[in-house]
Formats: C-alpha cells, structure tokens, sequence
C-alpha cells in the first residue's frame, strides 16, 4: 500500500516543525537576552539610589554641620541678637573667622554668609555689606518673597566673586535663623557645584557600567554631564531632601542599544515567522482539507437526499471529521450488514432454487448448471447425479422438546456432518432443509469413473459407483445421529442419472423410498431400487369399511374393534402410501365426528374436548402405521368405555337400544315406520322421534337410509342383480326414491358406484 498521503503530510508540517523550533530558540534567547537586561536595569536603579543617597548624605552633612556651629556658636549668635555690633568691627572679624573656619571644615562648602534681617546686612567671612550693595541680593531677595519652600536647597546658580568678573556654579541652602523657622534671618552655604560633580564621577568610576547625572528642580542639569545627550534614562529618581532628580544610565550605551535593538528585532522576527506559519498552516490546512471538503460535499449531497447510505446525526456537530467519521462508521455498518443480507440472500437463494429444480418448475442443463452453480456457490455438475432425503423420525416430538434455535442447531451440525463424510467419499453435495423435518441432498460425484471399493458398495452389487457412495454416506450418517443425538433419521435414497434435467424425477423416487418408512419402520436408510411393486391403492374401496367403523363405535357395537384390526391389516398388506394412509384415517377423523355431533350436548363435549385433539395430533406425528394403529387403538378403546358410561347414563337407553335392534332386523319392511314402532312398543311416535334422534344421534328416517343404503351397497358390490331388485330387497318400493337417497349420500348413482368400484377391483 502506497504510503503517499503519509509522506505528504509529513512535507507538509515538517518546515512547520522546522520554523516552530526555531521560533522556540529565539524565544529561549530572547528570554536570556531579556534577562540580562532586567538584571542591568536592575543592577542601574541600585545604582540611582545609592547616588541619590550619597548626594543626600554629603548635602545633609554640610547642613547639620553649619546649623550645629550657628546655634552653638555664641558669636554666630550674637550678630542676629546685639544690634550694637553693627560698629565693633573686631567682633564682625571674629564672626567671618568662625565662618571661614566653618568652610575650611566642609570642602564643598564655597562660601557662606549670615543675613540679618533686622538691617538687611550681610556678614561673610570676608565681607560685611548691606544687603543692597552684595552680590548675591537677587536671590536673598527671590528667596525672601517666596511664600512656600518646599526645599532648603536651590537648584544650580551662577555667583559671580565681586572683586573679578569670574563666576562659579554652586547650589545654596537656605535656612532660617534661627531653625526650622526663625525669622532673625538666615544663613547660606553655597556648595561648589564642582564638588558634586567630582561627587557623582566617582561613583560612575566605581560603578564601571552605569552612569548618573543630577537634574534641579527646574529640570535643568545641575553640572554638564559626560553622558552620551541621548542616553536613555533607565531610572529617575526625585530626592524628598533637595527636590533634585537623579536620572542614571549606562556609560556605554552601545551595547545595551544593541541589546535593545536585537530583542526588538527577535521580536520583529518571531512576530513575522508567526505570521508565516500561521499563513503556512492555513495554506496546508486548506489543501489538505480539500479531499475532506469533497468528502463532506458528498456526505452533504446524500443528507440533503435523505439517502439511506448516510443516516442523520443522532447529535448536530461542525465537527467534519466526527461527520466523517460517524458517516463511514455508518457506510461501514450498511456494508457489513449488506454482504451479511446477501449471504441470507444467498442461503434463501440457494434454497428456493433447490425447491424450484426438486419441483421440476426449473430445469437445467449442463450449461446452465454450470452457470448457476458459480451464481449459487454451490458443487457443479459432472457426470452423475443422485439425490438422498433425510427425514428427523418423529418430528412432532421432536418440535416439542426443542426450542427452534435448538433445531436450527441440529440441522446445521448434521448438515456439517453429511458434508465432512461427502469429502471421506470423494462426493460433492448441495444440502438445504427445504422443509422443517426433511434435508434434500444432491449428490454429484467428483469424476465420476472411479467405482466404489467393495467395503463402500455395502453390497449392493451392480449399484453405480455414485449410488454406492451415497448410500455409504446415509448409513454412516443415520449411524452417526443414532450413537451421538437423542433421535433418529431416516433417509430416502434415489438412482443414479447422468442427465440434469432429470433431477426432480430422481427427487420423487427418493421421496417414494422415504414414504416406505411408513411400511417397513424408522431409522433406515431405503433405496428407490428395494421398494416393492407399485399397490394397487385402492383408497376409495376401504370407504364403506370406514363408515361401518364409525357407525358401530358410535353407537356401542362391539365390533368396531375386529373392524378397524382389519382395515389396518389390510393397509400393511395393500402397501399403502403414507398419503393414502393419510387420507384413510382423516376419513376416520370426518365421519367420525358427524356421528358423535349428532349426540346431546354432553356427548359432543367429549368429542370436542378429549376425542379431537388427539386424532389430530395422531394425524400430524404419524411416522409408521403400526404406530398409528396401536394410537388410534388406545384412543378408540379409552374413549370407547366413557361413551358406554353415557349411553349407560341415559334413562330411555336401553328402549332405544331394543327400537335399534328392531330396525335392523326389519329394515327391509317397505312398511317399517315410526307408526309400526308405536304400536310395537307402545311408544307415541313423536315422542319416540325425539328419543331416538337424542340416544342413536340421527333421525328416524335418516337412521334407517342408512341401514338400507349400506346393505344396498353390499349388494352392489357382492351380486349382479339389478338396481330394481337391489332396492326392492332393502325395503324400497319405488327405484327412483332409493336412486335419489343413493346419490344423496354417496355422491353417485348406484350404477356409477358399481362401475367405479369394478374398475378399482
């Protein structure tokens, strides 16, 4: 099998794989890339504090210091206290000394002075003016005015030295004197703006990689930065104590842009191979959704159709390929369930073929033989041909005490073992149970030259070699039921034919042979060849025998036994057919009833419930006829005694028995009536009617037709007088009256009876 579609998909999703790889390695260096970053940006706002806490400390430190020495100084004191110093110009030299001993003390420090504000004078440590001739009055002035001051330290200012034209960068505190909120005046340290800068490049020295720069309040640089003028700032920081900004970066910003640059441009990358594999699954997708979309669109048709193949979602789904898959699941179940109905088929097939060709309604030659036979599945024809019917013995019982399946399961098991001895004797065969106790059998022989061995014939000399092969195979086959089953077989074997069209004259000779079971027993296996001559069957002669049985048992007589011993005797010995037999006792069965209907209520009852049944289950088990006559001979004798016990029962039995008697002693009597009965017996002869129809079963006068009408047919049969005579002799006067009531029970005139009954002799 071709592994196309296999390799296929496998070139389709393999660049897929490919580029899914590749994008998870970028994104594993990205993540590393991203981490180092993290770990620099983080590494930076360490940075950025401790800049922004040494500058805080330093700043702190020249504040603490210069308000410690201005409110423990007494003579710092005492310029904002003594207004008379305004003259000792001694005691203003010591004041600038103990400032000038306070810058020599603080580096940063550039210069302070001392701001009195009760006569606006300024006292440096070199100078001492008023406030209107010093340098530095702006921003006394600004700073005086302004009403809120969020900080104690300026922002970077330029002060210019009053005796050069040279200026330094410096930022001022400012404090009240005396602190927090004095209003004596103030006191201002500006710092060298310098000595921050030195401050802050030492720290970028010591940091190697981050770099860090101050920002007043007014958003201005403090000091010109070294930094790159576009670094970017990875942190900002505001300082609660001077207002000022810290913003650090890195020195070398190259590699972190680069750093940047190369996780945007993964990112670029990825988002674009995203795009690519989004648009290639697609792609793929959609071609290698195509023979699954011309699959849905016939799936679809046939929905749309209602056809059978494709039966509705028990559940509505977009799924397609649970469509799909249910669908086929569905076509998969119809396939499997049409070869299983086409075997049935085939079995049902095979059978009613086999029923047309044993019928004769379909006959082949050897052509057509040959043809059907591959159609059918079944052995061809090759040179001989014979057929075998197997019957199960005592079907009827057989029915009841097995449950159809059970049946069905000893059917199949002797069809296996017919077919498994058929191959021990190089035979073909075509069973089929074409009826529910019978097994029909073709046999054909494989070649049809090689005789049987003397062991196989079974010695039936001059048999064919196929009739002696088929005759093994039955006996070993009846042997094999009656040793491993709880039932016997009997099997009806037919000749041998090289003509196929002659196959249902074959069937009927094995049928034939299988109906002699009924004579010679059950169990056997007969040969058309062993029957005997043909019987004469004459069916209709034992008529009139049937009926005197039936009358005598009706109405008591004992000879009803001696009777129907006879009439079996004489069936054994006519070799009748099991057909014939059939019709007999059914005759039995007929007459049987109309005589016992004629009763009162009560003798019907026995009829109807106890009597009837039974015959007609004797009818439909009958397997042999000495099995049906000692049946029917229990049945009759059982039924026989409660019959008496109601005629014993009745109160005018035994006067109807002695008019009974009469009748049939004076039947010839043209002048026999039911007026002669009452003056014989003293009886009203309507009342006497009435008895006799209730106790006999029938009517005066039809009782007595039929006493007439059976020893007219007697004589019929036994002399050669006429029907004049004949009537004459039975008691009536008129011929005509006794035609008429002749055909009125026989269905015939008495000269048509004769000439029949001459002719079956």
């Amino acid at each position: 099998m071709s592994r196309w579609w296999f390799k296929k998909q496998v070139l389709s999703y393999l660049p897929l794989l490919l580029l899914i790889i590749f994008v998870l390695l970028g994104a594993t260096f990205l993540s590393t890339v991203q981490q180092s970053k993290q770990d620099v940006v983080r590494a930076n706002g360490v940075f950025a504090e401790h800049v922004q806490q040494s500058v805080d400390f330093n700043l702190k430190a020249v504040e603490t210091q210069v308000l410690n020495a201005a409110l423990q100084n007494e003579k710092l004191a005492a310029y904002f206290y003594e207004k008379e110093l305004g003259e000792r110009y001694f005691y203003k030299y010591e004041i600038s000394r103990e400032l000038d001993k306070i810058k020599l003390s603080l580096p940063l420090i550039d210069s302070i002075y001392l701001y009195r504000a009760a006569d606006e004078t300024v006292l440096s440590d070199t100078m001492n003016l008023p406030l209107d001739k010093h340098g530095d009055q702006a921003f006394i002035r600004n700073w005086l005015e302004r009403s809120e001051r969020d900080h104690k330290w300026s922002d970077a200012r330029s002060l210019r030295n009053k005796y050069s034209d040279q200026s330094r960068d410096v930022v001022s505190l400012v404090s009240d004197y005396p602190p927090p909120k004095g209003e004596s005046g103030l006191i201002v340290v500006n710092v060298k703006v310098s000595e921050l800068q030195q401050l802050v490049a030492e720290m970028n020295q010591a940091a190697d990689i981050s770099n860090a720069r101050l920002i007043g309040s007014n958003g201005r640089e403090i000091f010109k930065s070294s930094l790159p003028d576009k670094m970017e700032d990875l942190h900002r920081i505001v300082s609660d104590y001077t207002g000022w900004t810290i913003a650090t970066g890195i020195q070398d910003g190259s590699v972190y842009t680069f750093t940047s640059g190369l996780f945007t441009l993964m990112i670029g990358i990825s988002v674009i191979l995203l795009i690519l594999g989004i648009a290639w699954i697609v792609y793929t997708a959609r071609s290698q959704y195509k023979p699954i979309h011309t699959i849905m669109q016939r799936i679809v048709y046939f929905h749309s159709a209602q056809h059978e193949i494709f039966q509705p979602q028990s559940q509505p789904t977009k799924d397609e390929l649970k469509i799909i898959e249910e669908a086929f699941q569905h076509l998969t179940r119809q396939v499997l369930e049409y070869e299983r109905e086409q075997e049935e088929s085939l079995i049902f097939k095979r059978r009613h073929k086999l029923r047309e060709l044993v019928a004769g309604t379909e006959i082949w030659n050897r052509d057509e033989w040959k043809k059907e036979a591959a159609k059918l599945k079944v052995c061809d024809f090759s040179k001989q041909l014979s057929v075998g019917i197997v019957e199960i013995d005592h079907y009827g019982d057989f029915a009841d005490r097995y449950s159809t399946r059970d049946q069905f399961l000893f059917q199949f098991v002797m069809n296996s073992v017919v077919r498994e001895l058929s191959g021990q004797h190089e035979v073909d065969i075509w069973a089929e149970w074409l009826e529910g106790p019978r097994m029909t059998i073709l046999l054909v022989d494989t070649d049809g030259t090689e005789p049987l061995a003397q062991g196989d014939s079974l010695n039936r000399n001059g048999m064919e070699a196929l009739q002696g092969r088929g005759y093994a195979i039955a006996a070993q086959l009846s042997d094999w039921v009656r040793s491993n089953l709880d039932f016997t077989v009997s099997i009806g074997l037919s000749r041998a034919i090289s003509d196929p069209e002659q196959l249902y004259l074959i069937h009927a000779e094995a049928q034939e042979a299988l109906n002699d079971k009924f004579i010679q027993g059950s169990g056997r296996v007969i040969a058309y060849e062993e029957l005997q001559v043909e019987s004469q069957r004459e069916v209709y002669r034992l008529i009139p025998k049937i009926r005197s049985l039936t009358h005598a048992y009706r109405i008591g007589e004992e000879r009803w036994k001696d009777e129907l011993h006879l009439l079996f005797q004489e069936l054994t010995a006519g070799g009748f057919a099991k057909s014939d037999v059939y019709y007999l006792i059914n005759q039995i069965t007929q007459m049987l009833r109309r005589e016992l209907m004629e009763l009162s209520d009560e003798g019907q009852s026995l009829w109807n419930n106890d009597m009837s049944p039974v015959l007609e289950r004797i009818l439909q088990g009958m397997e042999t006829i000495e099995e049906t006559r000692l049946q029917l001979t229990a049945l009759f004798t059982a039924m026989d005694g409660r019959l008496a016990e109601y005629r014993e029962s009745r109160k005018h039995h035994s006067r109807m028995q002695e008019v009974r008697q009469y009748i049939e002693q004076h039947y010839a009597n043209p002048d026999l009536s039911l007026s002669m009965l009452e003056e014989q017996f003293g009886i009203s002869g309507k009342y006497m009617s009435a008895l006799f129809r209730e106790e006999i079963g029938d009517k005066f006068v039809d009782f007595l037709a039929k006493i007439r009408l059976s020893h007219a047919e007697r004589l019929l049969l036994e002399t050669n007088e006429t029907i004049q005579q004949i009537a004459l002799q039975v008691g009536y006067t008129n011929p005509m009256t006794f035609i008429r009531s002749f055909k009125k029970h026989y269905g015939m005139t008495p000269g048509d009876y004769r000439k029949q009954e001459n002719q079956l002799l």
